[in-house]
């Protein structure tokens, strides 16, 4: 069994025998123990902490005693200085995550953890990272999951997690969170969507282990709950400060791992089924989008079932239409930073640019697709139908600079298509919705007796708000730029 904590603030605490001791040479260079053995964890400036009881009491949550609360007239009591030393360190560790991809150490983890118990505030992305850092680490997820508000933020951390190439999450170790997490039934139908669409895919090893983990989550909640309260310690082992069961009723358990094998089995032949993963499946509804003539506001708009490209069109892809004598040869040959760059065939598989919105249109109809509608585009990049509801970026609602080639990467010029896959997919699927380049839709605009065209996604020299499914920008048709490229949509059959 994976080592867990016992998530109560005295079980996040050094053990006794180390308190009061005098720190260490490496200890008080990190302000946090021992080296991480996952990596480098320099804080240089970070605080040498000492636990005792007396040091502890700042951390309790407020309103644990049954004394009356202050009068009001009387100040706040004092904010201490260890919480704010948590914050600044946590603050720290996402950017290290955020530039290199280094989690925090295990002690951050923990003191993170003990604040979050001891009735203390982190934002939001504070606590996404603790919960990245314990799903990596197998310990304290149950607590991490606790004081998690966005259950999609939640789901795409759990997926990522089990994909893990070098070390995923076991599939006991899903159940066991979905079994014992209250906030479980927010997070497991957006987990499950994410699953499903990865073995839409068609990739092999990704796909199985996404398909056992879709049966393994649909188990968990045909497993009895854990922890009755009749259970003496001796018939259970403690998790993070709960319970499950050890034995009993292990009939019911050989019959729901039996019906999870033939579920995984059926599931594997449906997978392997031939079908189209280049594109992805938009259904038809009522869907709230952005209002393009009135920016900020939103409206309704009934969209047609259709198929949008997974990824946007490849300098490989428009080649072939060129040589067939249908599309014209782009405006330059040369990107932002590569002079050969539709020249090279180490580039063919990188987005087209240069293209002006007739050549983009010219494309489509070569390959049997159109260019999208300002609406469909927004709806093929932001809408989670796990939730049925618009997302503010193509993966969630909060900016993330590893999840998408924009001006905050630094990159400066197009990279492969499908390089910010899954995790920076829209829930539907769609690769390089936000970055990389900037893509034409079908949608004109009549300013000034001009006639320019909407144009969604924002690109690699963009920042953050541009990257936003709802943004758009006026661009002139005759507009080829090395920022500019597109995909194409066609309706469902």
């Amino acid at each position: 069994m994976a080592q867990s904590w016992v998530c109560c603030p005295l079980a996040l605490f050094p053990p006794v025998h180390t308190m009061g001791r005098m720190p260490s040479a490496s200890e008080q260079r990190t302000g946090y123990g021992p080296a991480n053995p996952w990596g480098d964890d320099p804080r240089e400036d970070s605080v040498v902490w000492d636990y005792d009881d007396e040091a502890t009491a700042p951390f309790r949550r407020p309103g644990a005693t049954t004394a009356p609360p202050p009068p009001p007239v009387t100040p706040a009591p004092r904010v201490d200085a260890r919480t704010l030393a948590v914050q600044r360190s946590l603050d720290r560790a996402l950017d290290e995550w955020w530039r290199r991809g280094v989690l925090p150490s295990n002690e951050l983890l923990r003191d993170g953890l003990l604040v979050l118990e001891a009735g203390h505030d982190l934002d939001e992305s504070q606590r996404t990272l603790l919960l990245r850092t314990a799903l990596a680490r197998r310990r304290g997820m149950l607590t991490a999951l606790r004081y998690q508000t966005d259950p999609e933020r939640t789901a795409v951390l759990l997926h990522e997690a089990l994909l893990d190439p070098t070390r995923p999450l076991e599939l006991g170790e899903l159940q066991r969170l979905a079994q014992n997490d209250e906030q479980s039934a927010q997070w497991e139908p957006p987990l499950a969507e994410l699953l499903r669409h990865e073995i839409d895919l068609g990739e092999a090893q990704k796909g199985a282990q996404a398909t056992a983990a879709l049966a393994s989550l649909a188990a968990a909640t045909a497993l009895p709950a854990p922890a009755p309260a009749h259970l003496t310690e001796a018939d259970t082992a403690w998790l993070e400060g709960e319970t499950v069961p050890r034995g009993g009723r292990r009939w019911l358990r050989a019959v729901v791992l039996l019906l999870v094998l033939v579920g995984v089995g059926l599931a594997v032949v449906w997978w392997l089924q031939p079908r189209d993963t280049t594109m992805v499946d938009v259904p038809a509804g009522a869907y709230t989008v952005a209002d393009p003539a009135n920016p900020g506001a939103t409206q309704e708009v009934s969209l047609s079932a259709f198929r949008a490209d997974r990824y946007e069109v490849t300098v490989r892809e428009y080649r072939a239409c060129y040589e067939r004598g249908v599309c014209p040869w782009p405006a330059s040959s040369a990107s932002a930073t590569r002079a050969n760059y539709l020249l090279d065939p180490a580039f063919s598989d990188f987005p087209m640019i240069n293209v002006d919105w007739d050549s983009a249109g010219r494309y489509c109809r070569f390959a049997g697709k159109r260019l999208p509608s300002v609406f469909e585009w927004e709806v093929a990049a932001a809408f989670a139908p796990a939730t049925n509801r618009m997302y503010r970026y193509p993966w969630g609602d909060e900016f993330s600079v590893q999840q998408a080639n924009s001006a905050a990467s630094g990159i400066g010029d197009t990279v492969q298509v499908g390089s910010y896959r899954p995790a920076g997919d829209s829930p539907l699927g769609a690769a390089d919705v936000a970055g990389n380049v900037a893509e034409w839709t079908a949608s004109a605009v009549e300013q000034d007796g001009v006639t320019s065209y909407l144009v969604k996604g924002g690109s690699f020299a963009d920042e953050a708000p541009l990257l936003q499914p709802a943004a758009s920008q006026m661009i002139a048709a005759r507009t080829a730029a090395d920022w500019l490229g597109f995909r194409c949509v066609q309706d469902a059959p």
